[in-house]
């Protein structure tokens, strides 16, 4: 295969495409470069790195490209793609807590005797003051993952610091757009000086085709919060608390997870 970019062309070099994988995984590819002169390794190695923005700008998280020269008519160009897996060290499932004034479905209106029930069309907990709702448990998956690094820098750690508090922007791991959130990370120097850092997660799982009685379907993100306002509506001679209308709310900043550096 052979790639033309920034007024240079590229070589596969022979024998030199490697793979590894594991907890971490690797690709490497050296490029023969030229352009009919006098060749420029750095500026090959920029050109070679406009391609992979232009074509593949998911790899550019993890990509490295180094150049020297063959001779002055040819140069080396190498890129390197290292990523490390998302392996949680500890998590824990059993849940989240959120509060709801509205059902998904009514299973059943029963009435004393001689009386008759309202259809409060899913409102719960409704009396002549509002509709209080309850308390229910919700899908959660919180988890930490642990990476030690041979050093980071200021920039990178302030980068962990902007993404705290943040749900996912786009598909990252094996989670779809909001449905992680990033909790923050903490870690230092171990024995051999290398940075350890934990990192700590939760997720909740996008609900794109939510049904809520007569309001119809609604999308809600994993982290998104739903709630339902209620209007008072006059049946015979009795004043309900009735849904009226469904409203999802975005309560987290999103960002861009590939920053940490993990997948």
């Amino acid at each position: 295969m052979s790639i033309s970019a920034g007024g240079y062309d590229f070589a596969v070099a022979a024998l030199s495409p490697k793979a590894t994988r594991g907890m971490q995984t690797s690709d490497t590819v050296s490029y023969v470069a030229s352009n009919g002169g006098i060749v420029d390794p750095p500026a090959a190695a920029d050109a070679l790195l406009q391609h992979f923005k232009t074509n593949h700008p998911e790899s550019i998280p993890f990509l490295r490209i180094d150049a020297e020269h063959i001779n002055e008519k040819f140069a080396l160009v190498t890129a390197n793609q290292n990523e490390t897996k998302l392996d949680p060290v500890s998590f824990n499932t059993t849940g989240a807590t959120t509060h709801i004034n509205q059902s998904l479905l009514t299973r059943g209106i029963f009435a004393a005797p001689g009386k008759t029930a309202p259809n409060y069309r899913g409102a719960i907990g409704v009396s002549d003051s509002g509709v209080a709702g309850v308390d229910i448990t919700v899908p959660a998956f919180e988890f930490s993952v642990r990476k030690k690094f041979e050093w980071v820098s200021t920039s990178y750690l302030l980068a962990v610091v902007a993404m705290t508090g943040r749900t996912n922007s786009g598909s990252w791991s094996i989670f779809g757009p909001g449905e992680a959130l990033f909790l923050g990370g903490e870690g230092g120097e171990d024995d051999n000086n290398w940075v350890d850092i934990t990192y700590h997660f939760a997720a909740r799982p996008n609900q794109p085709n939510l049904q809520l009685g007569n309001i119809g379907t609604v999308n809600k993100r994993g982290w998104d919060y739903l709630w339902v306002k209620h209007d008072e509506e006059v049946v015979g001679d009795r004043v309900l608390q009735t849904p009226a209308a469904a409203y999802v709310e975005q309560v987290y900043p999103e960002g861009n997870f590939y920053a940490l550096g993990i997948s």
